[in-house]
């Protein structure tokens, strides 16, 4: 071997960010491993000697104060005759010639070169997806897993875990579907994590779906959604002779019911941000109407009083309309009729007066 071969372990221990010597103690295991294999013998160790750049292969002799075996140990005189520092237990290494180490040492560099280029690849890949994480991209479904359902994202496998699905999300093999990556994890099976539920995603095809979005004109402040197919979403616009609902729903719903079928027919209520909470709540509220509106500043609360017709859309099933309304508001929501209202009063001024 010559130089050439210290100059190929420089350059691959540079694009794998690492010291050269871990790279080469690697090498020499690996080499180490092979010529123990070959010779049947465990007492060997390979040396990479960069002034030559080349591999030695050497003996490790014990030294010891009785000698059992010869073939492996040395006593402590003879051992002290060569170098006066030995002591028992301590190695000398002896210089063997092994027929095929050459070509052992290059074969396990290349396999080493390989490897590293290809983990090189592999990271370089995963730190490009992290800089995308609230992207939107297309997968393809590959199949499913325990895990989830697997995508090929163009250069890289992505997982889409059951709690990131849409309630109704089906996919057939082949089928091209938009995905937000929320995670990358370093592992090499289907290391991006991606999601259906993601406001990233819904903010994309509002984008893709509205000019007016993307000439700024309308600005999308808020984006909430949840995995049972609900989402709500507030918009303003910067100019007043534009509707930002309307805007975003279009004519007979040609804007928003593309972004529905995306998303497998998910209920997606626009609404108008306002700086006043009490009417940004009531809108969030929708599709209940008619909510009045109680703040309690300092709390950040609000008691929100709508009809009794209104009650069961105000909560929404299983509570999913109020947790949105929640979240897209940033107030929390004690939602109730007129009669538990009334009732709520007496509850809190029996409390006053027992604390006063």
């Amino acid at each position: 071997m010559t130089t050439e071969l210290l100059n190929a372990l420089k350059m691959v221990a540079a694009e794998k960010s690492m010291e050269l010597d871990d790279l080469i103690a690697t090498i020499e295991s690996a080499v180490t491993s092979a010529a123990m294999k070959r010779l049947g013998r465990e007492n060997l160790e390979v040396k990479f000697n960069q002034e030559k750049g080349e591999f030695d292969l050497f003996e490790q002799i014990e030294v010891t104060d009785s000698v059992e075996d010869p073939t492996s140990q040395i006593s402590l005189e003879d051992a002290r005759g060569l170098d006066e520092s030995h002591e028992a237990g301590s190695f000398i290494l002896k210089h063997m010639e092994m027929e095929g180490l050459g070509r052992i040492a290059a074969q396990s560099v290349r396999q080493m070169i390989h490897r590293k280029g290809k983990e090189a690849e592999h990271h370089k890949l995963l730190e490009e997806h992290r800089q995308r994480i609230g992207e939107v991209i297309t997968g393809t479904m590959e199949g499913r897993s325990v895990g989830g359902v697997l995508f090929n994202l163009g250069n890289v496998g992505g997982i889409l875990p059951k709690e990131e699905q849409v309630v109704n999300d089906k996919f057939n093999r082949g089928q091209h579907v938009k995905l937000a990556i929320v995670e990358v994890c370093d592992r090499w099976s289907d290391p991006v994590v991606v999601s259906r539920v993601a406001p990233a995603l819904l903010r994309y095809l509002l984008e893709l779906e509205t000019p007016e979005i993307g000439e700024g004109l309308v600005e999308v402040l808020n984006v909430v959604r949840d995995n049972a197919g609900r989402s709500k979403v507030a918009v303003k616009s910067k100019k007043l002779d534009i509707d930002p609902v309307g805007a975003c729903i279009g004519v007979r719903g040609s804007r928003i019911q593309p972004i529905v079928r995306e998303l497998n027919g998910e209920k997606i209520d626009v609404i108008a941000w306002s700086d006043d909470p009490r009417q940004l709540i009531a809108s969030a509220l929708a599709p209940a109407k008619n909510a009045k509106v109680i703040l309690h500043e300092e709390s950040k609360n609000a008691d929100v009083i709508v009809p009794d017709d209104q009650l069961s859309p105000a909560i929404g099933k299983r509570g999913v309309n109020v947790k949105l309304a929640v979240k897209l508001t940033g107030w929390e929501l004690d939602v109730m009729n007129e009669k538990e209202y009334e009732e709520k009063k007496v509850r809190t001024a029996k409390l006053k007066k027992y604390k006063q």
